[in-house]
């Protein structure tokens, strides 16, 4: 919500967590007088977010191109069936190149910020923050064969709803703006010049790690015995 206040130069976001669940929060609420003083006094270190920039364009195959506005995204752009009874559709490129066709649920295109929330829960990796790159993530696709992607941070994704697709699809972006395309229409993404500096609690990599160890649990098993038995 603050990010998508600036469309351009984003000045340093501290966040605090208020909820039960966060990986862009590092600092506790109940102690912010504290942590704004610490952040103001400096020095402390940033995380820069990249964000995704996407455009959605209007039966691109016309002579008269419609571009609507372009919408930035800190997590991910959905591209879902909606209300549709049809498996998506979708011809995927990245630059020039053909990638796939997508008969599914739909798809995720994530930043690397995004890949512990909706990219994460259909399959996707954990990626840290600060690795360039944009996750191109399946929602369950009709292919046992279709594993996720992740891609450079300097290309250009072009998903189009083909003109023999039996449905629409939709789109949303960071969860809201949700849109329908039709037949004909396409969605353009790549990265934003802007990114999104947010301040550490204590550098990127402890506060990643914290944040997956004890938001998710993750790897979170019983220590083995040197002399228990075995199984």
């Amino acid at each position: 919500g603050a990010a998508s206040l600036f469309k351009g130069p984003v000045p340093p976001v501290v966040a605090f967590a208020m909820g039960s669940l966060g990986f862009m929060t590092p600092f506790p609420s109940e102690q912010y007088r504290d942590c704004l003083d610490n952040v103001l006094k400096g020095p402390f270190s940033i995380t820069l977010r990249n964000r995704l920039q996407c455009h959605v364009i209007r039966d691109a195959a016309k002579d008269e191109i419609v571009t609507e506005e372009p919408i930035l995204v800190l997590n991910e752009v959905t591209i879902d069936r909606g209300i549709s009874s049809y498996l998506t559709y979708l011809e995927c490129y990245c630059d020039s190149s053909f990638v796939t066709c997508v008969q599914g649920d739909g798809l995720i295109i994530s930043t690397t910020s995004g890949s512990t929330a909706y990219s994460l829960a259909a399959g996707g990796s954990m990626v840290h923050p600060q690795v360039p790159g944009i996750l191109f993530t399946p929602i369950c696709p009709h292919s046992l064969s279709f594993r996720p992607l992740i891609l450079p941070e300097y290309v250009t994704l072009r998903i189009q709803v083909p003109y023999n697709s039996r449905g629409h699809a939709w789109a949303s972006f960071d969860g809201k703006d949700r849109k329908q395309l039709a037949p004909g229409d396409a969605l353009i993404c790549s990265i934003s010049p802007w990114p999104v500096p947010t301040a550490c609690l204590v550098d990127s990599t402890t506060d990643f790690l914290r944040s997956i160890h004890e938001g998710l649990h993750w790897n979170l098993r019983k220590t083995q015995t040197l002399d228990g038995p075995r199984d």
